[in-house]
């Protein structure tokens, strides 16, 4: 038998040692290693089922709508500050890597913007990869927990038709102007330097010289760097927009599916319910919008009613 040249190093559950002519201390100092050995398998055993049964948990919570989500901040603190304590910037690698082991929808990254407190939850993940004319890449799209706490009117006119600009309603409206702006201004920089468009097939509605009450086609568009989810996104079909053209591409996002707990958004971070604003125009009228009413139900809303809030939408690939 040999010395032991090296300290034991774990790989796995598999206990790696150098031995080489002799065994300083006999038996005993065999018997000492082969216990250290014992236990150390032991609690590394343990440790990976105390993670298993937590990713099983997770997992039954979300598929029984119950899950909360966790502050991934925290939870990945130690990789998170590899990044220089960026969150955005290790969520960017994360996808870049195709690396979503401990992501769950629900999770959320907390972050300040205009002073208000905003929880980012992940909505999905890769739900567009590979779709669109020019093909998306993989990425998370985030809509924040709850609103933010200052209402926007969808349009400063009460009219819910695009224009000679652009035919899109989505692409013309004050909601857009207002997020992408002043909005996007407010954001923190490490979380705008990771932001990137969002390219989605999207309805359009005009005629020169004529208000128009339902959409008549759909064209690709960048729709923003934030923007809001469309009805078919949160409630995977139409109530209220135009057949067929208002949800030609929609995916509804796994955070919505199945459940009303993340339909239903507070002002501000846990705030009282509110009516939030959605992408998509109401079919067979000219000034209504889809939202979401408080109470979680697939609504609608004059274009111009200025007490409708959004959340924060935005996408990271």
């Amino acid at each position: 038998m040999g010395n032991i040249t090296e300290s034991p190093v774990w790989e796995d559950n598999v206990l790696q040692i150098e031995v080489g002519d002799s065994v300083g201390g006999g038996p005993l100092a065999v018997a000492n290693l082969q216990a250290q050995d014992l236990a150390n398998r032991t609690q590394y055993l343990k440790a990976k089922a105390d993670t298993a049964d937590k990713n099983i948990d997770d997992l039954f919570n979300d598929m029984n709508r119950i899950y909360n989500g966790q502050d991934l901040t925290t939870k990945f603190a130690d990789e998170i500050a590899t990044y220089s304590d960026d969150p955005w910037a290790w969520i960017k690698a994360r996808i870049t890597a195709v690396d979503y082991g401990g992501l769950n929808i629900g999770d959320y990254i907390p972050f300040s913007m205009g002073g208000n407190a905003i929880k980012a939850q992940i909505a999905g993940i890769d739900t567009y990869y590979r779709a669109n004319d020019v093909e998306t890449g993989h990425h998370i799209d985030f809509i924040s927990k709850d609103c933010y706490p200052t209402p926007v009117p969808w349009n400063t006119t009460n009219i819910n038709n695009g224009n000679a600009t652009n035919a899109a309603p989505w692409m013309v409206c004050n909601l857009k102007n207002v997020i992408n702006t002043t909005w996007y201004n407010s954001l923190p920089a490490p979380l705008k330097a990771q932001i990137i468009e969002k390219r989605a097939y999207i309805e359009t509605r005009y005629t020169s010289g004529s208000t128009l009450t339902d959409s008549t086609g759909a064209a690709w568009n960048d729709i923003g760097k934030l923007w809001v989810p469309s009805e078919g996104e949160v409630y995977g079909t139409v109530h209220w927009g135009t057949k067929g053209y208002s949800s030609m591409q929609n995916a509804e996002y796994p955070i919505f599916a199945a459940s009303w707990r993340n339909r239903i958004k507070g002002i501000g971070d846990g705030g009282a319910r509110c009516r939030w604003w959605l992408l998509s125009v109401y079919g067979g009228n000219s000034t209504y919008v889809c939202s979401v009413s408080h109470g979680g139900l697939a609504d609608y809303y004059d274009a111009s009613f200025a007490t409708v809030y959004a959340p924060v939408c935005f996408r990271i690939g």
